[in-house]
């Protein structure tokens, strides 16, 4: 048993070593996010959808979709939409770091008080590809400016510095 669990682990160890960036080829990335914020201790937050479109090597576009309800004493749902634009350093042919920058259009709906939100954010991340065109990835907001109206109200505006961060898997295709 235990020479099996080895061989396994090697196998699978030696699977990770040789993968390698994704090709030209494949444009198109299509990918899932669990965000992770730090305000009143970690809280893990709605996950999404990400597709990204890299229009040169080191260039991508990407849309982002966010929907999510709330399970506790405060039901509700929150959607979003975001826009962003990334730019890919050289790396090496397992990682790809970058640098984005993004506006995200959102509202919530919790008891029946509607929110609108617009955001703003610049950050930095990170695609390690453990198959060829299958990575993981950490992204970590490093300034995040947001307005958020409720009904007829004042919009209420947060500027931070280190404003969350995201776990990502992907497929590049």
């Amino acid at each position: 048993m235990r020479k099996l669990l080895i061989l396994v682990s090697a196998v699978a160890l030696s699977g990770t070593m040789f993968a390698q960036k994704g090709t030209t080829d494949n444009p198109w990335t299509l990918e899932g996010t669990v965000n992770v914020t730090t305000s009143g201790g970690v809280k893990w937050e709605v996950p999404s959808v990400r597709a990204r479109y890299f229009f040169k090597d080191n260039m991508a576009g990407r849309v982002s979709l966010n929907f999510g309800s709330s399970s506790d004493s405060t039901v509700g749902s929150s959607n979003s939409i975001g826009l962003g634009f990334e730019y890919h350093l050289a790396g090496n042919d397992k990682m790809s770091p970058y640098f984005n920058a993004g506006v995200n259009f959102g509202g919530t709906n919790v008891n029946e008080a509607k929110t609108s939100s617009l955001g703003f954010g610049i950050g930095a991340g990170l695609d390690y590809y453990v198959r060829e065109n299958i990575y993981l990835g950490l992204e970590l907001t490093v300034l995040n400016f947001t307005s958020n109206t409720e009904g007829d109200a004042d919009a209420v505006t947060n500027l931070s510095l280190g404003g969350g961060s995201a776990v990502r898997m992907g497929w590049r295709f």
